[in-house]
């Protein structure tokens, strides 16, 4: 199905706005009363979950292909040490900082460079 200009600009905006209502909701909802218990719990543990749901999709493959190698693949090996150090180097930089967003952004940006590199 191919779009004309107007409906494709119709689409994005009718999804933009309902994005922005979508997040502003909560704001709507609880500017005047306390935020649920739920809701502090989920606050507090979403770095972690997200950085875990990264892990599990980061290595997912890589584990099978780990199983897998014959020794003469140098190209599939190479991309997984990349991506067990940079796995690695995540976690020492979430413990060092203790930053959801500097330890996200700098693995994923070491293991882009070990990936071009190697």
């Amino acid at each position: 199905m191919k779009l004309t200009v107007n409906e494709a600009l119709i689409a994005t905006f009718a999804i933009g706005f309902m994005m922005f209502l979508l997040r502003l909701l909560p704001f709507l909802i609880f500017a005047r009363r306390k935020t649920p218990k739920f809701f502090s719990f989920i606050e507090k543990f979403i770095p972690a979950l997200s950085i875990a749901v990264l892990f599990i999709a980061c290595l997912k493959s890589y584990t099978t292909d780990l199983i897998f190698v014959n020794g003469r693949n140098i190209d599939e090996l190479s991309s997984i040490v990349c991506a067990f150090v940079s796995v690695f180097l995540t976690v020492l930089l979430h413990v060092w900082k203790n930053n959801a967003m500097i330890s996200i952004f700098g693995g994923t940006l070491f293991y882009m460079i070990l990936n071009y590199l190697f």
